[in-house]
């Protein structure tokens, strides 16, 4: 770069200037005491300005150095923070630093201003309310979106030649900082769309909407240096891990029902303790244990599940005070440390069991309601229903009366025709993991 090598011939004055009267110690050559750095850098500067400004002017490329450098900044700013620089390192007597130190004033003042001037940034869409439910799963909720979620920065280049931009994005204490780097074209607009990842051990604790801050920066990538052109910060609420909250229109959020089927939670496991004891011949998944058909082998599993679960005397109880904008729904563990659960928890406790011991449930999701259905065989599309609200209480039903209920209400959608018309689903939680919904961290 010619403006590096001309300032290669300026060190060659300075040094000359800062050896003093012998020209070796950097003394006044008479008594060793220091030059004055003042009148050193006045000399200089002086000096400085008429030998540059005359070689600056007999370059033929003088257009492509930085106009505002000749057109006032270069008596202004630049020979202002070239004096500081010059005199900082006089006075630290760091002479081997001189260079670096004029040259990074020089750097800091000219050619990151020359970046800053052909970028532009700004926020250009923010979720301004994150459900810790799916925060973290953002990216696939939305790899379909028209714009990234829950952020989005738009980065405009003006000029003609490529930069290469870092945006960060973090919330402090909630997150870690989520980054992007890539190359925008001159005359061009691109996205940025940095991942906020929350942090379980923080927003576990949460029961009501809590406001925090989004710190938005955009770098440009120089010359080893990172120059800031854009700082902005928003307010968000992140809401409690069990709020099943709005998301934007043209999501499908059945399947992420299935982040509330928990199979690897440590209550899960003594479950599946007590499942040991009560089948000895053995369990888990889609296998005979000595059974003359795999529907009778996995209706016997489910069978000792509801046994088990029923004798917990989990109490039916709706949930009314969420905290936060949209449904609350408690967990499979929570379920099972407070004994009690509504229609959908009880049917996620149930998926969560299920899916544990390699059965592959599915939940109902019909009006107001929401019940357990499981694949009869592993490969195949029949299913049987269960009516999960039948095990709670003091005198929870029998196994068959459970299962013909739940018959019964599927049956009674289909006849509906509410299938069909998309206003009950069935929500297969093997197809949510193969798409790549993971069960939530849960309190």
């Amino acid at each position: 770069m010619k403006f590096r090598l001309l300032l290669t011939a300026l060190f060659a004055i300075v040094f000359t200037a800062c050896t003093g009267a012998t020209g070796a110690t950097g003394t006044d050559g008479t008594d060793g005491k220091s030059v004055n750095s003042d009148s050193l850098s006045a000399a200089l500067r002086e000096e400085i300005t008429n030998k540059l400004w005359d070689s600056l002017q007999s370059e033929a490329v003088l257009d492509s150095v930085y106009d505002t450098l000749f057109f006032g900044a270069f008596t202004d700013a630049w020979m202002d923070s070239a004096r500081e620089a010059l005199k900082d390192s006089l006075l630290s007597a760091s002479y081997d630093s001189l260079y670096d130190a004029l040259y990074d004033s020089v750097y800091d003042d000219i050619y990151a201003k020359s970046v800053i001037r052909d970028l532009y940034a700004q926020v250009y869409s923010k979720k301004e309310d994150l459900y810790a439910a799916f925060a973290n799963q953002y990216p696939l909720m939305y790899k379909n979106f028209e714009y990234p979620v829950p952020l989005s920065v738009a980065v405009r280049n003006s000029g003609k030649i490529w930069h290469n931009i870092l945006v960060q994005a973090w919330i402090p204490g909630y997150s870690d900082t989520g980054s992007v780097t890539t190359f925008v074209n001159p005359d061009s607009t691109k996205l940025y769309g940095p991942a906020l990842n929350l942090y379980p051990e923080n927003y576990l604790g949460l029961t009501a909407a809590t406001p925090v801050q989004v710190q938005v920066r955009a770098y440009a990538l120089e010359n080893d240096h990172q120059i800031l052109f854009f700082a902005e910060s928003y307010a968000v609420n992140i809401h409690p891990v069990q709020i099943f909250g709005a998301e934007y229109e043209g999501i499908d959020m059945d399947p992420w029902n299935a982040v509330w089927v928990t199979p690897n939670m440590d209550s899960i496991s003594g479950i599946l303790s007590q499942l040991a004891k009560a089948m000895p011949d053995g369990y888990g998944g889609y296998q005979l244990f000595g059974h003359s058909t795999i529907e009778a082998s996995v209706d016997s599993q489910v069978m000792a599940v509801y046994n088990i679960l029923a004798a917990k005397q989990i109490t039916y109880v709706n949930n009314t005070k969420a905290g936060s904008i949209g449904q609350k729904i408690k967990y499979p563990q929570e379920v099972l440390r407070e004994k009690q659960a509504n229609c959908i928890e009880g049917a996620f406790l149930f998926a969560s069991v299920l899916e544990a011991i390699g059965i592959h449930p599915v939940i109902v999701s019909v009006e107001g309601h929401a019940f357990l259905g499981w694949r009869s065989t592993d490969k195949g599309t029949t299913y049987t229903f269960l009516e999960t609200t039948m095990a709670w209480g003091k005198m929870p039903s029998t196994y068959t009366a459970a299962v013909t209920k739940g018959i019964e209400e599927y049956n009674d959608e289909v006849t509906a025709g509410n299938f069909e018309s998309g206003a009950s689903v069935i929500i297969d939680i093997q197809d949510a993991r193969t798409a790549g919904i993971r069960p939530n961290d849960v309190p």
